[in-house]
């Protein structure tokens, strides 16, 4: 090892603990540089570094799996490999090939260094066990504007990999200003031509007046009046009726309108269609001048709807809170890192289940006399407060239960408190009313779970799923009402992280469905704990130590 490393990583697959890891130290190696403002591009290139390394270390891996399974050498080339490798993250995602790298020994190491004296001194070492090529770097413009130097080298058995600062490249720092007509005029004739823009005039009664030899062009059409003609008539009736006879004709908008999505499909281009995205406004003299810009270009429909883009707004906008906090927030990073889907992941969490005692129950008794949905979405509001302020998830809502993850025990347990302390104020009002007193129940489980796409192409929750999971609900279930259950796992992860921080109750063993022996579990002691120290030691969400 090299001097000055203080951390080294070994993956076999891009899961969620091995990546956090990953994250955690490049922040550190970057703020002990004092180069923390670089932290979100260099997490850029540092994944797509990864990223690219174990994908060919699995094809390698699945190659040799081919070879064993068939008996024969495979002789297929990459382009023969690749279909029967996606068909397999198809049906089992990488757990299988990252199960058969780590038994057989195949592995990608990642390592941090200590800054030294020198400023070119390594960020990270990436070792590999392959020959690295230099094309197989997909980010070479954003590490040389960032400054850095990636190099690579043999190493028994593969290759090492060195993200390095280059010694006279300071952190940029730029002053903006205005441009000039002319420069002005210079960049947007380079926009057009680089993002494939064109235009197109339109009457006032909806017909082409003007169309720009680029557009014609990017259609793969000849610039002639012929071609013209096509246009038009490729054009639907529904972008008239929306666009030029409904948007661009109304006076609060003054006659503009932006991002409405159209696709065309020219004749005899087969199955082939281009989905632009248009903006423009309506002249004085009555015409309108429309901006197209390709937005998507390929056989088969888009997944990409046409219309206006501020009516999918307002859609997403309706639809957004039957999304799971959790998926939405994959996403995002997902598309942050180039990704176009959620993959599964494998790692420990803390799994919470909060379920409401007797709501069934209370339904039944109360439908006539107040509302069980405003009753019920106000104690689950509540309940979702305590999980976000604790840095964790909703997984889902199951009628008057809910389940979330957390990366930490710790977290919780405090949110779990907060819960029971909110509760308990809420339960003093209600019985003060002369209601019915709803006590929550809640179970706790630490340990390794997959979290993935569960369902079909139509309906596909991204969950956990696992015996950690299960076990968490049947100790939620064998919970007493106003209390807080947790297992020994739970309790163990937060007395080697935090000693001292929560009071537990004795040991017992809980018999459950579906398990032979007891789960040994205890409950959290609420009156001996009190009020947790608010300080920055104690902060929810920290990582705790990973066994």
């Amino acid at each position: 090892m090299a001097a000055g490393v203080v951390d080294q990583i070994c993956l076999h697959a891009m899961s969620h603990g091995p990546w956090q890891e990953v994250l955690a130290g490049l922040q550190t190696a970057l703020e002990a540089r004092q180069l923390g403002q670089l932290l979100a591009p260099t997490t850029l290139i540092v994944h797509d570094l990864l990223d690219n390394a174990l994908r060919i270390m699995h094809l390698r891996v699945f190659r040799n799996i081919l070879e064993a399974e068939v008996g024969l050498p495979f002789e297929g080339g990459d382009a023969q490999l690749e279909p029967l490798y996606q068909a397999e993250l198809s049906e089992h995602g990488s757990q299988n090939i990252a199960h058969a790298c780590q038994q057989g020994g195949w592995q990608v190491l990642v390592r941090f260094s200590a800054p030294q004296s020198s400023s070119t001194a390594a960020l990270l070492e990436v070792d590999v066990p392959f020959i690295w090529e230099r094309n197989q770097c997909r980010v070479e413009r954003l590490i040389d504007a960032l400054g850095f130097r990636l190099d690579a080298e043999a190493a028994d058995p593969g290759s090492r990999i060195t993200l390095s600062r280059q010694d006279d490249r300071p952190v940029e720092r730029t002053v903006p200003q205005l441009l000039d007509d002319e420069q002005q005029a210079g960049s947007l004739g380079q926009l057009f031509d680089q993002l494939g823009y064109g235009l197109i005039h339109f009457s006032a009664t909806g017909g082409i007046t003007a169309v720009s030899p680029a557009l014609l062009e990017r259609l793969r059409l000849p610039v002639s009046s012929a071609s013209i003609v096509q246009l038009a008539e490729a054009i639907p009736l529904s972008f008239r009726q929306d666009v030029i006879w409904g948007m661009a004709l109304v006076d609060a908008n003054n006659g503009a309108f932006e991002n409405y999505r159209i696709r065309l499909q020219m004749p005899g281009a087969g199955a082939q269609s281009v989905l632009f995205n248009v903006s423009g406004f309506r002249h004085q003299d009555g015409s309108i001048h429309s901006l197209w810009q390709v937005v998507s270009q390929g056989e088969g429909a888009s997944q990409l709807s046409e219309g206006s883009i501020i009516s999918e707004v307002r859609i997403h906008n309706i639809t957004r809170n039957y999304v799971p906090q959790l998926v939405e927030q994959k996403a995002r990073d997902a598309i942050r890192m180039g990704k176009t889907s959620l993959t599964n992941e494998e790692r420990p969490v803390a799994v919470l289940f909060c379920d409401i005692v007797g709501f069934t129950s209370y339904v039944e008794r109360n439908a006539g006399s107040e509302s069980v949905i405003d009753t019920l979405n106000s104690i689950l509001r509540r309940v979702s407060v305590s999980v976000k302020r604790n840095r964790g998830a909703i997984d889902k809502f199951m009628g008057d239960c809910i389940m979330a993850l957390f990366d930490n025990p710790a977290a919780a347990v405090l949110a779990a408190i907060d819960m029971q302390s909110h509760a308990a104020d809420i339960n003093s009002l209600r019985f003060r009313a002369g209601q019915q007193t709803l006590q929550l129940r809640i179970g706790i489980h630490w340990g390794e779970v997959v979290i993935g796409n569960v369902g079909t192409a139509e309906r596909l929750d991204w969950t956990a799923i696992g015996d950690v999971v299960n076990t968490a609900s049947r100790i939620e279930k064998g919970c007493r009402p106003g209390s807080i259950l947790i297992s020994r796992e739970v309790m163990a992860e937060i007395e080697a992280s935090r000693p001292g921080q929560f009071a537990f109750g004795e040991i017992f063993g809980l018999q459950v469905k579906g398990k032979q022996d007891d789960l040994v579990v205890c409950h959290v002691n609420l009156a001996a704990t009190g009020a947790l120290p608010d300080s920055p030691e104690f902060l929810p969400g920290d990582a705790s130590p990973r066994r």
